[in-house]
């Protein structure tokens, strides 16, 4: 659940407030795939030599990290920055992939394996569901709140406020000539717009916040595993 809903809410943080397209955001993505795909062989190789469940231990603490580090989010946030939050998140899930789908064939039967496999596609496949599901949902009511919070923040009585609409404002009339009145009007919605960015980007940043506590609850878990050492697989 983690993983996959730490993985769908930065190709949407792009398209959806950076105004990134598909192929953008997905190669936003692309760097990371690659560091997983380089980063499974070595796992492997740690596998025979070093306990499974320190493996999944260390995944879920870089992963932590990784949650924590891309709550650095910023409404100008740029791509190679993207790249970094998305590619120590990925560094974290290459210690997870293969130790995790080993220890769970690791006591069961040769006979039972298609069995296993089907219930352990399943479990992933649904657990990943719900945490798309809940990422996307949080990051809808964490915008709200915020949105609620800092209009608090754009009243007539504040002055803050006050004082940034009337440079806007001159702004406006200096760049186009147009009147006070369509000045102040044209103003008011570049505020509002960028309103709605801060309070979007602090959604975003609760929600990593959220996973990254998950995380560190999970990480602890892991020694509950058996100590053993098993060689090393691919995962499925």
């Amino acid at each position: 659940a983690v993983l996959y809903g730490s993985a769908v809410i930065i190709p949407q943080l792009a398209q959806q407030q950076l105004g990134y397209t598909a192929t953008l955001a997905g190669l936003v993505l692309s760097p990371g795939a690659l560091l997983i795909t380089m980063e499974i062989p070595i796992v492997s190789r740690l596998m025979p030599h070093i306990q499974t469940r320190m493996l999944i231990l260390t995944g879920f603490i870089m992963l932590t990290m990784a949650l924590i580090y891309a709550r650095t989010l910023t409404p100008d946030i740029d791509y190679l920055t993207l790249v970094k939050l998305r590619s120590a998140q990925s560094l974290a899930i290459g210690f997870l992939f293969v130790p995790v789908t080993t220890l769970a064939y690791l006591t069961v039967p040769k006979e039972l394996n298609n069995d296993a496999s089907a219930l352990f596609t399943m479990f992933r496949n649904v657990a990943g569901s719900i945490g798309i599901s809940v990422s996307t949902a949080l990051i809808r009511e964490r915008s709200q709140a915020w949105m609620a919070h800092l209009s608090a923040h754009m009243s007539p009585f504040s002055q803050n406020y006050q004082d940034t609409l009337a440079r806007e404002a001159q702004t406006v009339m200096q760049s186009t000539g147009a009147p006070l009145a369509h000045a102040m009007q044209t103003a008011n919605g570049h505020l509002y717009e960028t309103f709605v960015s801060q309070a979007t980007i602090l959604a975003y940043i609760d929600v990593f916040g959220i996973l990254a506590c998950f995380c560190a609850v999970f990480a602890p878990l892991a020694l509950l595993f058996s100590p053993s050492k098993a060689a090393g697989s691919g995962g499925h």
